[in-house]
């Protein structure tokens, strides 16, 4: 949405948007494709984490529509959730980190409890500027799970998320795509799979090394220049 005021794009273009969430869906399908797997395998506790957050993520996604979509045409606002996204999760990080050199044991899959949580911050990520997986992963520190388990969970439970928004769009999706030339969207969803890929990829180390902190600094940082630049 702030490069669309960078390029000087003044209307929405929410249908080539869900079209590059679908190829970032291909990225997460990709990088997850073992835990995936297991989902439709052998189902479990992962899988009853994930459609249990979906309810409150629809719920929440649907109440917020109106206003997410009005927001896409403020860059000001965009910088505030930016800095709010930032500061939650510099606050859940720093829990986890004194919480795990306590000692005490994280899980590996949140209660019923901690899936609605997270499922709470995903729909709330429908808003331009909250990170989803920023506020799925900082949400499940909270919930008790260790930073592996939250980075997978956060990216698994955005499928039905992402499949869900591009159900709602479909229609306009495939409107824009007949209405431009198809090297438009190509374009689009190819730098939006591999930057995809190459973005889990580099947070999973983060998390991986504890530095999921930098993201947060990194999120009020670009908050508070879009805030101040008083970017249009």
């Amino acid at each position: 949405m702030l490069l669309h005021s960078v390029f000087g794009i003044r209307e929405p273009q929410l249908a080539f948007d869900v079209f590059l969430h679908i190829c970032t869906l291909a990225a997460i399908l990709i990088y997850f494709r073992a835990s995936v797997i297991d989902l439709f395998t052998k189902g479990g506790p992962i899988l009853i984490a994930i459609l249990t957050a979906s309810v409150p993520t629809l719920i929440i996604a649907l109440f917020l529509k109106g206003a997410a979509e009005k927001a896409f045409g403020d860059p000001k606002t965009v910088g505030y959730m930016l800095i709010i996204t930032g500061l939650w999760l510099g606050l859940c990080s720093l829990f986890h980190r004194v919480i795990s050199s306590a000692g005490i044991a994280r899980r590996k899959t949140p209660g019923i409890f901690g899936a609605l949580m997270m499922g709470i911050a995903q729909g709330i990520s429908v808003m331009p500027g909250i990170s989803r997986s920023g506020a799925t992963i900082s949400t499940a520190f909270l919930a008790g799970l260790d930073a592996e388990a939250a980075f997978r969970l956060s990216f698994l439970m955005s499928v039905p998320a992402i499949l869900g928004a591009g159900a709602l769009k479909a229609a306009e999706v495939v409107s824009a795509v007949n209405g431009h030339s198809a090297a438009y969207f190509l374009a689009g969803g190819a730098a939006a799979l591999l930057s995809g890929l190459a973005t889990i990829w580099v947070l999973d180390r983060m998390i991986r090394k504890r530095l999921f902190f930098v993201f947060g600094i990194y999120c009020v940082a670009a908050g508070a220049a879009v805030v101040m630049l008083n970017i249009r």
